[in-house]
């Protein structure tokens, strides 16, 4: 029988692989990896030194770090412990910590450094049973703060050698059991307060074990990771199944902005995102297309033609031949192959989640040789609940079901799920949990369809579906995917609930445009004047209008109007898990909104903000 809980998962690797590199960090500019061995003997220490801080099985433990392998030594020694940890987002507000920890009920918590002192210090009143915080990097921790002890990692384990607690880590790893709780994961609260919810180990297991089978890794594969930790499906698929199911090499990168040159220095074999990356990556193409001089012009666009319809091919499981194949083979060196180069030149696949994909996206990446498969989950469902395979993928799909979960619709389309991979609830919320779980079948709230070859489509969020005044549905998140596929849109949300039509609010993609703004001669520096300025408006008035051309005439957007504040985290308006908070958007754009209506489509169709 395979090891039912992480911590076993963990130890066997350890005993596996043992001098093989397990996690990469950079560090000084120079990558610096920890062993499986070192890792496991510093886990040991770790654990060992939170059992002499008091801390006891089914304890909380928060993490509110950057992902780093520090954030994986700090959660496997927690799990060693018996105790359940608490990941929060680095990039989280001070309002959002404090209740996650009083919500959560944590006693310990794991942070970066000093920069969280102030906030530490502030929220001490509302987090009673917080006793220790551990700092995770090298700054020297401040003093402790009425009751709150602050104390280095390399201190932790210094006390747990000494103490010589692996004695109780070790029997404390051999009395866990698969129904123990795992982890506490928020969700984002899109339509109200964030819930924790609760994770089992057998939940975790179990879809590791069944990701694993659908996505073949291998013990030389290479992963950078650049989503958090704290996400859900980056926790999971890149760092439990990809590295301790699949003994991959993990590489942390130094954030978004520097993902390209990671991925020139550590040349990834494989590598998990979000739509909005790869879809940057194709736009790029695109506005290199559309400045280029005309013969070049030609040549580009003859190469996407020939890469997509060999992607559609590759997809029905056909290859090109002939004239075709000839076209494709001039195409891929003098196009394709420099964006596969650009990506280190290894990647075997990537794995895309969180947010609808476009096909055109996917199609286009394929045609460059990178196999992009979409994928869906939730927290709820620890997180996977389908994806596409190497072997067997449909683009615009988020693929089948893994192999132990079962789907099904709802009379109104709602997606649910039945698995050893569906929650234990959500943490002291029963009437919560009630209302999604019913004889363990789990409400995911979204909204799908399955195609006769049992792959499924996501169409929506439930909550996020509207009806027009004149009784028309409207798929809000639809028409938003379609708009954040347009050139120059980085973000969109659409408004329409009991109007006679819909509008949107759009944020452009301000690099994009001001490099097209340059080139029509148009001033780029100042974002308020690039808005307002006719030929911008005229160039998206022409996108939309192209865009309402393929869409049903309900679904059309009647007036749009650009934003020059983006949709972020620090002001409110997307969640951790960068999802649109819709109500927070409405409500901050009100009086925009209202004038759209109010003005009237048909005589001012364009205003900024």
């Amino acid at each position: 029988m395979p090891p039912s809980t992480i911590p076993a998962v963990f130890r066997e690797q350890v005993q596996a692989l043992q001098a093989r590199p397990m996690a990469y960090g950079k560090v000084d500019a120079h990558w610096r990896p920890l062993t499986w061995a070192q890792m496991g003997e510093r886990v040991a220490h770790a654990a060992a030194g939170l059992c002499a801080l008091g801390l006891e099985p089914a304890d909380r433990v928060a993490i509110w770090a950057r992902s780093s392998p520090e954030w994986v030594l700090a959660d496997l020694a927690t799990l060693s412990c018996g105790a359940c940890d608490v990941p929060i987002y680095d990039t989280a507000t001070p309002g959002y910590v404090s209740y996650v920890l009083a919500d959560s009920g944590a006693r310990v918590l794991f942070v970066d450094g000093p920069a969280q002192f102030e906030v530490l210090a502030h929220l001490r009143d509302r987090a009673p049973q917080l006793t220790h915080v551990i700092y995770l990097q090298d700054e020297v921790p401040p003093p402790a703060v009425e009751g709150l002890t602050f104390v280095h990692l390399l201190e932790l384990e210094r006390l747990g050698r000494d103490r010589g607690d692996e004695a109780d880590v070790d029997a404390r790893v051999a009395a866990l059991r698969p129904d123990d709780l795992l982890t506490l994961i928020y969700t984002s609260g899109t339509t109200g307060q964030a819930k924790g919810v609760m994770v089992t180990h057998a939940n975790m297991t179990s879809n590791c074990e069944a990701a694993a089978r659908a996505l073949p890794i291998k013990a030389d594969d290479h992963l950078l990771s650049f989503l958090p930790l704290s996400h859900s499906f980056e926790r999971m698929a890149g760092y439990y199944m990809a590295t301790l199911y699949g003994g991959a090499t993990l590489h942390y990168a130094q954030g978004m902005g520097k993902l390209f040159h990671n991925m020139a220095e550590v040349r990834p074999t494989l590598m998990t995102g979000v739509p909005r990356v790869y879809e940057k990556v194709y736009h790029r193409f695109l506005a290199t297309l559309e400045a280029a001089p005309p013969v070049r012009r030609r040549l580009l666009e003859q190469a996407l033609r020939v890469g997509r319809e060999v992607a559609r091919m590759r997809q029905d499981h056909r290859r090109p031949g002939g004239v075709l194949a000839l076209q494709y083979k001039l195409a891929y060196g003098q196009v394709f192959a420099p964006l596969a180069a650009r990506m280190g030149g290894r990647i075997r696949f990537l794995v895309s989640g969180g947010a609808p994909l476009a096909p055109e996206v996917a199609e286009f990446f394929l045609a460059a040789g990178l196999l992009i498969l979409e994928g869906y989950g939730l927290s709820e469902a620890a997180p996977v609940v389908s994806v596409n395979r190497p072997g067997a993928f449909r683009f615009g799909t988020v693929g089948r079901p893994l192999d132990n979960v079962r789907v099904r619709l709802g009379e109104d389309g709602e997606i649910l799920v039945f698995g050893p991979n569906v929650m234990r609830g959500y943490f002291n919320r029963p009437e919560d949990t009630a209302e999604v779980l019913t004889d363990g079948w789990l409400a995911t709230g979204d909204v799908g369809e399955l195609d006769r070859e049992g792959f499924l489509r996501i169409t929506d969020r439930k909550k996020d579906l509207f009806k027009t005044s004149t009784g028309k549905y409207i798929a809000p998140q639809m028409l938003e995917g379609h708009l954040k596929r347009l050139r120059f849109v980085e973000q969109a949300a659409v408004v329409g609930d009991r109007r006679p039509y819909c509008v949107a609010l759009l944020v452009p993609s301000f690099d994009a445009l001001a490099d097209w703004a340059r080139e029509k001669g148009i001033p780029a520096t100042d974002r308020e004047a690039l808005v307002r300025d006719p030929k911008v408006l005229r160039r998206f008035q022409h996108e939309v209008d192209r865009l309402n051309g393929t869409l049903e005439r309900h679904e059309t957007l009647k007036a749009f109007r650009l934003l020059t504040e983006p949709f972020t985290e620090a002001n409110g308006l997307l969640t951790h898990s960068l999802k649109v908070r819709r109500k927070a958007v409405l409500a901050r754009h009100a009086a925009l909104v209202e004038g759209m209506y109010a003005q009237g489509a048909h005589r001012h169709r364009w205003r900024r903000r």
